[in-house]
């Protein structure tokens, strides 16, 4: 696990005020629960939350800044022990913390996986797994804290689909990580089993071997979800309907990537808005699972 070495609770740091929390909801894509389609009160706490991961997730990817990060993990504890009161976003996050009673590891964990994203680029499979744990899991865990869930068995199910959902994100940016950012989160083992060079990553268009990569993640992320979807079920409310919008949504984003033959350098494989609003209809009205990449039907 990375970590950064402590900085005085005193450090600047840079957070937003309350009136930043919209826009981080909107723009925060590794989070994409706290739509229109969930109440009102559940949308304000989620968007705290998601304003705080916001902000983390940018200091260690656009700023690459691991001691702004580490004194804004300072900040955010100080304020959540009671020493302060000064910045507005861990003001309103610590009255949701106290008020959805959410547990202080799923913050931490968030915040030790954007440390990680400043120090490590490269992974092995199990290195992948513990990232997504931290990264990926705990915002499924605390949307279901806030709407009233607390069940291991619905925790496991909500962390299938949330480890998913990330790797499908990178399998979507796989160029533009390295590109951007230096990265390359699937394993080091998928790379040589399928042939693939970093150098392949950097092309306008995927390699046989890329395409092989891509495709055959994109069958382990449809099981994943699958296995993930009898979650939809098993909660209340609207927030089944938002569930569905998401997997919907990962499914199309699937059948995209296959439809371009797995060419994630070259082909469109992200949704256009006009997609993405199909996805929250079919949410709304059928409650069956979608077709996924390698599930029989």
């Amino acid at each position: 696990m990375a970590t950064t070495s402590p900085v005085p609770a005193t450090a600047p740091v840079a957070a937003p005020t309350s009136s930043h929390l919209e826009l981080a909801a909107r723009h925060y894509e590794n989070f994409p629960v706290g739509s229109w389609l969930l109440p009102k009160r559940v949308r304000r706490h989620l968007h705290r939350i998601y304003a705080f991961a916001r902000t983390a997730d940018d200091l260690a990817d656009e700023a690459r800044d691991a001691v702004a990060l580490a004194a804004f993990r300072a900040e955010f504890l100080r304020h959540l022990d009671g020493g302060a009161t000064d910045v507005p976003l861990f003001v309103d996050l610590v009255a949701t913390i106290r008020e959805c009673a959410l547990e202080r590891s799923l913050f931490t964990d968030l915040l030790d996986a954007f440390a990680q994203d400043c120090v490590q680029g490269r992974y092995d499979h199990a290195q992948l797994l513990d990232y997504c744990r931290r990264s990926a899991d705990p915002v499924g865990r605390l949307v279901l804290r806030v709407h009233g869930v607390r069940e291991p068995e619905l925790d496991r199910l909500s962390d299938r689909i949330c480890t998913a959902l990330q790797l499908l994100n990178h399998l979507q940016d796989l160029g533009c990580d390295l590109h951007e950012r230096d990265r390359i989160y699937f394993p080091a083992e998928d790379l040589a089993r399928f042939a693939v060079r970093e150098d392949d990553l950097k092309a306008k268009t995927a390699s046989p071997g890329v395409r092989a990569l891509v495709l055959h993640w994109a069958e382990r992320l449809g099981r994943d979800f699958a296995a993930g979807w009898p979650l939809c079920a098993r909660v209340r409310g609207r927030l089944r309907w938002e569930l569905r919008a998401i997997l919907r949504g990962a499914a199309a984003v699937l059948a995209r990537i296959v439809a371009v033959g797995g060419d994630v350098l070259g082909g469109r494989v992200h949704l256009t808005k006009l997609e993405r609003a199909r996805t929250v209809f079919a949410g709304l009205l059928s409650s069956r699972s979608p077709r996924w990449p390698g599930v029989a039907r």
